[in-house]
């Protein structure tokens, strides 16, 4: 604990003092020596004091986004507040019927929770070659 000093007088090892107000209430005086935050801990536009000096914090908010999932990650950067919810929108698959699917590969379909079971279709597709040319897609099937 350190010293409180008001109008010049110390008050030694305590962490607080607590000063009644003209009228009503009660004004409160704590050590601030020991505080550790920056600006970088403290939400946008709120104040703290750390060490007897006010601090103005700089963490910017993320209010409520829908994120579409695409070919490219998305990413949420760190150091952010997020004040609103932050949604993934799901991923629908159409024509997963086992005509579709390469032979021996199972593909989970459903929504998954604690309380579901999750059926699958194993393909029966029993061959294709694959092109990459910038593209991928199915050039044979046997």
């Amino acid at each position: 604990m350190a010293s409180i000093v008001i109008n010049g007088v110390t008050y030694s090892d305590v962490p607080e003092i607590q000063v009644p107000k003209t009228g009503s209430g009660t004004a409160h005086f704590m050590d601030t020596d020991d505080a550790t935050a920056a600006s970088g801990d403290i939400l946008s536009g709120k104040t703290a004091y750390v060490e007897g000096a006010k601090v103005t914090g700089s963490i910017s908010s993320k209010s409520a986004a829908t994120y579409t999932p695409t070919g490219s990650s998305q990413t949420i950067n760190s150091g952010q507040y997020l004040s609103g919810n932050q949604t993934i929108e799901a991923v629908v698959c159409t024509n997963l019927s086992a005509a579709n699917i390469a032979s021996g590969v199972t593909v989970k379909v459903g929504t998954a929770t604690d309380d579901d079971s999750v059926t699958s279709v194993t393909g029966s597709l029993s061959a294709a070659v694959i092109s990459q040319d910038g593209t991928t897609k199915v050039v044979t099937i046997s």
